[in-house]
């Protein structure tokens, strides 16, 4: 609500803007997982919130919250806006004091990863085929993902993603499921949407498709010494016609 000093109005506006919160997290925060929750605003409102809440707690003998205020984190904020939760994680304070949080490891994960982006790239793979390329070299020490993926309404995307989230579990790997809600989420999106940080160095995916070719053409190159010479004849035809209809002929 705008600020109207002295109004009625305003302070009815402030109340029902509180009780709406108020609800909210009532309705919506499992207080029996969560380790802590962040009231950010500009100014003095987080302070007048948190007042407001601890005090309608006790009227409404509302006993999960009156039992989870020392949850309660407060902090500041420019704006109500999503990219001031980034902001207020960046504070080393609030983070100190949420250290333990899901967020908090989410987002240091990340910072992580793209750190060894700039600096050491063959530790940092990032798409599909290069994470599941690096999880079949059992490389993978932290995988990255968001909730758009691994929660996919398409059922076959959805399968290809939670799939390789188990198989990185299975092999020692840390998983996060990043929230495309929060700002990190979105970050990781902007690199596909799955990312993983490595236990040691690859080579790059291309070197690595290289050295897989050339195996398989030196098998084939085996296999034909073992071929009649009528067989290679056929198997070189067959080659033919397959190449003459990739081109259209």
């Amino acid at each position: 609500p705008k600020k109207r000093t002295g109004s009625s109005a305003h302070s009815k506006a402030i109340v029902k803007f509180y009780d709406a919160i108020y609800r909210a997290v009532l309705n919506h925060i499992p207080f029996d997982k969560i380790k802590c929750v962040l009231v950010g605003s500009p100014g003095f409102q987080r302070d007048d919130f948190f007042k407001y809440l601890v005090a309608e707690s006790v009227r409404r003998d509302d006993r999960i919250l009156i039992k989870s205020k020392e949850k309660f984190v407060l902090c500041h904020a420019s704006s109500g806006h999503k990219h001031s939760i980034e902001e207020m994680f960046s504070d080393p304070n609030i983070a100190s004091r949420v250290t333990e949080t899901k967020l908090v490891k989410e987002v240091e994960a990340l910072n992580r990863f793209m750190r060894l982006l700039d600096t050491h790239p063959d530790k940092a793979y990032y798409g599909f085929g290069h994470v599941q390329k690096a999880n079949e070299e059992l490389a993978i020490d932290t995988l990255l993902i968001t909730d758009e993926l691994f929660l996919s309404s398409d059922v076959v995307t959805r399968k290809k993603y939670v799939q390789l989230v188990e198989s990185v579990r299975e092999r020692g790997g840390a998983v996060y499921v990043f929230s495309t809600m929060h700002v990190s989420g979105q970050q990781l999106q902007q690199v596909s949407g799955i990312a993983a940080i490595l236990r040691y160095p690859l080579p790059d995916l291309d070197e690595l498709e290289d050295i897989a070719a050339n195996h398989e053409a030196f098998a084939e190159y085996e296999s034909d010494e073992e071929l009649t010479e009528a067989e290679r004849q056929r198997k070189v035809e067959a080659r033919m016609r397959e190449e003459m209809k990739d081109m259209g002929f």
